[in-house]
């Protein structure tokens, strides 16, 4: 089938769902992530999600593929990244060390995000199959995987890397994960469709935005007692959310209404748990990064194709910066001083010189680029991209693409252990 088939199977799935996100232009991109509940569910549009989501083998004969064991040596001392394969049903290691593929390992239906604990032994990975998969690290060897609520879709962990909150958004809770055990805990009931999660630096509170049917919201949960406190009320069809490093304030990308309106960002001051002036910002606004000094944040606009930074301290937009095609994700480099966009449609990487709000030449990697993550060295950026079913490697020093690295089919996330 061809990708024009493709797009009208999709089209024709989506009618009469509520909105799930940026549903402009082309809804192959929101399609995807639809296609995890309903691959989960079995209901209406299943021959689309079968064309787009069907399981596929393991990847075990890619070239440079190491074998399953303890890491030793200079494998040992180097990160790893992780990057999930929503078509494959697999996550692939990445020694960031020599840039090579590993030996896939066999997660839940079509895995998302991944997060890795702070101490870097266990990655967890959402799936369609309404659970979450622990990965030991050292070995690469996936745990038995962990039940939570319908169709999870975000996930954070606390700063001392004892819980897991999973936001399950059909079914309007949070399940929190004791990572010592890997036990659930009760679910939380928030509002309805939560999406992310946000936590604190202290790690009092999470954060966890709920899409709402017409109002967003977002609820603060008291991690010491998991109990949700008072929902605070924010703009329409929120998606994103971001903490500034000093956990005063936390910003909230609301990507509706898709009518032609402003779109916005909420700040919420965290003492008061208050809402703020709304910020305008571009159209569709999909995705937030605040730089390690907190001065700015930077929110990504999906259908405007540029980038809005606000000055955190006034809460006053800068210029937009004009970058790729349909930009889906972005990362900042450690020191702060460059922001990296990827685009979707433009298969392309802008660098933009956070000291001037200055967009550099766009860096080619793969079709659909989809996810970005930044070594803690901030030398590599590495870049999933779901059409190629690759990762690129980026040398920030140059901002040159090395060569791309083959991993699963749809890759839609990547982290890479501290």
């Amino acid at each position: 089938m061809d990708d024009t088939a493709l797009r009208r199977l999709l089209d024709s799935a989506i009618v009469g769902e509520p909105p799930i996100g940026l549903i402009v232009r082309n809804s192959l991109r929101a399609g995807i992530r639809l296609r995890r509940r309903r691959r989960a569910r079995g209901v209406a549009g299943t021959a689309a999600v079968v064309v787009i989501a069907a399981a596929v083998p393991a990847v075990t004969g890619a070239i440079g593929h190491t074998s399953a064991g303890p890491r030793t040596g200079i494998q040992r001392m180097a990160q790893i990244a992780y990057v999930a394969n929503g078509r494959a049903d697999t996550v692939t290691p990445i020694a960031t060390a020599t840039n090579t593929p590993e030996k896939p390992i066999k997660v839940g239906m079509s895995p998302g995000p991944v997060v890795i604990t702070p101490n870097g032994k266990t990655a967890y990975v959402l799936d369609s199959s309404n659970t979450v998969t622990p990965i030991a690290t050292a070995t690469d060897t996936p745990g038995k995987p962990i039940k939570v609520g319908d169709d999870p879709d975000g996930i954070a962990i606390t700063p001392d890397g004892k819980t897991a909150y999973i936001a399950n958004i059909d079914s309007n809770t949070v399940t929190p994960i004791a990572t010592a055990t890997n036990t659930p805990g009760k679910p939380i009931m928030v509002g309805v469709r939560p999406r992310v999660i946000a936590i604190t630096p202290d790690g009092k509170t999470a954060y966890v935005v709920n899409q709402g049917s017409s109002q967003g919201t977002v609820t603060p949960i008291a991690t010491a007692t998991n109990i949700p406190g008072k929902p605070i009320k924010v703009g329409n069809n929120p998606m994103a959310i971001a903490m500034t490093p000093d956990g005063k304030t936390v910003y909230v990308a609301n990507s509706g209404p898709l009518n032609g309106s402003p779109s916005t960002v909420t700040p919420i001051a965290t003492a008061t748990n208050i809402p703020g002036k709304p910020i305008k910002v571009g159209s569709g606004p999909w995705a937030i990064a605040i730089t390690p000094d907190g001065k700015t944040a930077y929110v990504i606009n999906f259908t405007s194709d540029t980038v809005t930074p606000i000055a955190t301290a006034t809460n006053i937009p800068g210029k937009a910066i004009k970058v790729g095609k349909e930009p889906w994700a972005i990362a900042i480099t450690p020191d702060g001083k460059t922001a990296y966009v990827a685009s979707w449609e433009s298969g392309t990487v802008t660098p933009i010189a956070t000291a001037t709000n200055t967009a550099g030449k766009p860096i080619k990697v793969g079709t659909g680029s989809w996810a970005i993550a930044i070594t803690p060295d901030g030398k590599t950026a590495y870049v999933a991209s779901w059409e190629s079913g690759t990762v690129t490697p980026i040398a920030t020093a140059t901002n040159t693409a090395g060569k791309p690295i083959k991993v699963g089919k749809g890759p839609d996330a990547i982290a890479i252990t501290p």
